[in-house]
């Protein structure tokens, strides 16, 4: 039986050695029916330049990485691949290809980047949405797609995502949200990394380092929002496909290895973030808000909490950006 075709979608900005990781891990994969799409999100530095010289076989022979098993042996060089610019997307015959963002409009925007080109090669039949800063198990995608066409109604499907630094210890399997207070919250931080799925049968989201779709979920519920410039895509996602058929699940036996706090990722925990990503989860909260109008006096009772808890620990400055994002 012929394997579904899968394109695993990766953005990049700025980090080019957790890319590097990323792809040797991902090129190791068991399932063979994928094809790598890697768009650069307008990169400031020379992140591509060292991808680019990385694909050709120049850049060296090693790669620092806690998880040796699943990036070594290397990849042979050079790595034929399709460099495209976001203006002038066409299919190309190389199964890796990079293309440049013009601009960097965010996570959603960067991702849809991805997805818009790999439907018009129109083999698709999943999307592998990973973060950058991740080095996957080789029979992951195997996994997923196994799970999902034994069910076939799932829209979004996750994994088991480990921590990078820590893989005896879980992430998260999913998220859980909390409707008055417009937050959500990781579920199975911190315990083993044996949980079966038993531990957690329901989760309302997926956590963004590692988002598994099918076109048909895509072609309904439609691409990621580009409201949202970080953090709170995968719930907008998630609210536009209730009331239909789509299911969110995870995949108990898909492992990934997530370099949390490194990068910044798109999920929208509130704790041990800097200035800038607290700014754009509330403002992504606000957004969401916005587009999902309910529960309003608790929002804003909220809302204010979080502005006054700000103050209280003398993060005036932080607070005083908050109150005029809520009030824009």
């Amino acid at each position: 039986m012929k394997e579904s075709k899968v394109y695993i979608i990766i953005l990049n900005y700025n980090s080019y050695e957790d890319t590097i990781e990323c792809l040797e891990s991902v090129m190791k994969l068991k399932y063979s029916s994928y094809e790598i799409i890697l768009v650069d999100n307008a990169s400031t530095n020379n992140a591509l330049h060292y991808i680019r010289e990385w694909a050709a076989g120049t850049s060296g022979n090693t790669i620092s990485s806690k998880h040796q098993e699943l990036v070594y042996p290397l990849v042979a060089k050079p790595i034929p691949y399709n460099l495209l610019e976001e203006k002038e997307i066409e299919p190309s015959e190389h199964p890796f290809t990079i293309i440049k963002a013009a601009k960097n409009r965010g996570f959603a925007a960067g991702n849809n980047i991805g997805i818009r080109y790999a439907i018009s090669k129109k083999d698709s039949r999943y999307f592998w949405l990973l973060n950058n800063d991740t080095v996957v198990d080789k029979d992951s995608l195997f996994y997923m797609v196994k799970y999902h066409e034994s069910k076939n109604i799932i829209g979004i499907l996750g994994c088991k995502l480990l921590y990078y630094d820590y893989p005896n210890t879980l992430q998260a399997v999913g998220g859980i949200f909390n409707p008055l207070l417009y937050t959500s919250k990781h579920l199975g931080e911190g315990m083993g990394a044996n949980i079966t799925k038993s531990d957690f049968r329901k989760i309302d989201y997926v956590i963004g380092a590692s988002m598994f779709v099918p076109l048909g979920f895509i072609k309904e519920v439609g691409l990621l929002n580009e409201d949202y410039f970080l953090y709170y895509e995968e719930l907008d996602w998630v609210f536009r496909a209730k009331n239909t058929k789509w299911e969110i699940d995870w995949c108990a036996d898909a492992v990934v290895y997530h370099k949390e706090g490194k990068t910044i990722g798109s999920s929208s925990n509130f704790k041990k973030r800097s200035d800038f990503s607290e700014i754009e989860v509330f403002r992504s909260r606000k957004i969401f808000y916005t587009n999902f109008p309910k529960n309003t006096f608790s929002f804003w009772v909220s809302s204010y909490l979080i502005i006054g808890n700000r103050i209280r620990r003398r993060q005036c400055k932080l607070a005083s950006t908050f109150f005029r994002i809520l009030h824009k």
